[in-house]
């Protein structure tokens, strides 16, 4: 009992947050993906900036990264935690594959890649990541928070949310 506590909630707590160094990264995240200039992007392919949303649903053990573009989404497969020497927390690296809908996939066929998030804080509102994937492209994301909402599983639901909580705003 006391391992389910900690992996769902103990460790976001602020003191036991601090000698863990684990980011809390869980959400929805607003993204922008910029390919590189190097880029293998076929013809007809977005040579971006390309809007995305990212879903992170994460305990202490396990973490899942859902990205949602137009065009596709992406599923991590595998994750680990790395820290980098100075630092003062984590590097998130992560193992994904991306399945574009249907009328994409004669010009963008599934693939791998890899990525990589850079958080400076605890409790990030802002991320930084670099991808590569097995098609030849590459590139940088900036990531921001949105809010801790969960469960969408396309760019136009979480598109929707985000409208939705915009307008709330301006009312």
């Amino acid at each position: 009992m006391a391992l389910l506590v900690w992996d769902l909630w103990a460790w976001r707590l602020p003191p036991l947050n601090r000698l863990t160094r684990r980011p809390r990264i869980d959400g929805l995240w607003e993204a922008t993906l910029t390919p590189t200039e190097e880029s293998h992007i076929p013809e007809g392919g977005n040579r971006g900036p390309i809007p995305a949303y990212i879903v992170i649903n994460q305990s202490y053990w396990s973490l899942h990264v859902r990205q949602m573009t137009v065009e596709s989404g992406s599923d991590s497969k595998s994750f680990f935690w790395d820290r980098v020497p100075g630092d003062d927390v984590e590097r998130l690296n992560f193992l994904y594959q991306n399945d574009p809908r249907p009328e994409h996939r004669a010009r963008s066929p599934r693939h791998l890649g890899t990525c990589s998030f850079d958080t400076a804080r605890l409790v990030p509102q802002s991320v930084r990541g670099v991808y590569f994937t097995d098609r030849y492209t590459q590139g940088e994301m900036d990531l921001r928070l949105v809010d801790r909402s969960k469960g969408y599983t396309s760019y136009q639901e979480a598109a929707a949310h985000v409208a939705d909580l915009r307008s709330d705003d301006h009312s």
